[in-house]
């Protein structure tokens, strides 16, 4: 059997379709979690691992001949956005950020090191990328780690 639509029910249709699309990414939109720069402390959830990135002299590849760096990155379960504040010209607006690395103490390595794979909170502030040794666009500057609440 055919079914023929008439003009006006697929104008409804297709009104009713782009509706439909319209309020599914404002829901998206509303969803997005944000989050801000130091001074701001935040907690992110996540799993944390060992990541080996190029470093000096050329910061592009180890198999080349860069001295390989080793930071510890925050693989978040959600990703976050984090806003700049007004005439900031340091840190910058990241959307849908989901890794960070970590900037810890010499002795937060051996601290923590159980903690490495293990869904955890990491409470610290976030900053922007700066330095060569800065492998991801947002870092956090923790303060402590512990496992997360199921």
């Amino acid at each position: 059997m055919v079914q023929v639509w008439s003009r006006r029910a697929r104008a409804r249709a297709t009104f009713v379709f782009v509706g439909l699309c319209v309020l599914g990414l404002s829901a998206a939109v509303a969803a997005e979690t944000w989050v801000s720069y130091e001074p701001a402390t935040v907690t992110l959830t996540g799993r944390i691992s060992k990541q080996v990135f190029p470093g000096p002299p050329n910061y592009e590849s180890v198999k080349k001949g860069d001295a390989p760096e080793v930071a510890w990155v925050l693989r978040l379960e959600r990703p976050v956005s984090v806003k700049a504040r007004k005439g900031d010209d340091f840190n910058q607006t990241r959307r849908n950020v989901r890794d960070l690395q970590l900037a810890l103490g010499p002795d937060d390595f051996k601290r923590y090191r159980n903690l490495l794979g293990k869904r955890v909170a990491v409470i610290g502030g976030l900053f922007g990328a700066h330095t060569g040794h800065h492998h991801t666009a947002v870092l956090m500057s923790v303060k402590r780690i512990q496992p997360a609440p199921r």
